[in-house]
């Protein structure tokens, strides 16, 4: 019981920590080993961990599932009628949606294109 009560603690302040700081301060050293070369905006370099990201720290997957959270939640207002255009045969999970909108990024909607450059 102790065991599962320390795990729920290192758990939460692991959550604080990644609403605190940006996605480039919790996973510089993964972003450094994977992302080299990507485009440094928030949905970029969350599209590049989910793909490439091998063996993230604690830290870099709790900062990356909260920036996750955060991006379908905007996404999800901005981009739904972009992705039911262009990404509708797209399973979701793994960065695929958003790297299909990438692959779209000439042809998408400008609020959907502001979500996806967001530094």
């Amino acid at each position: 019981m102790n065991r599962f009560i320390l795990f729920l603690l290192v758990c939460f302040h692991i959550s604080l920590f990644a609403e605190t700081k940006t996605i480039y301060e919790i996973c510089k050293p993964e972003i450094t080993s994977f992302c080299q070369g990507v485009k440094p905006t928030k949905a970029r370099i969350l599209q590049c961990l989910k793909e490439r990201g091998k063996n993230l720290s604690e830290a870099c997957e709790a900062g990356q599932n909260a920036l996750s959270d955060s991006m379908k939640e905007k996404s999800q207002g901005f981009c739904k009628e972009d992705v039911s255009e262009y990404c509708r045969w797209i399973i979701p999970g793994g960065g695929r949606i958003l790297k299909c909108l990438f692959q779209n990024e000439a042809s998408i909607s400008a609020p959907c294109k502001a979500v996806l450059n967001e530094n």
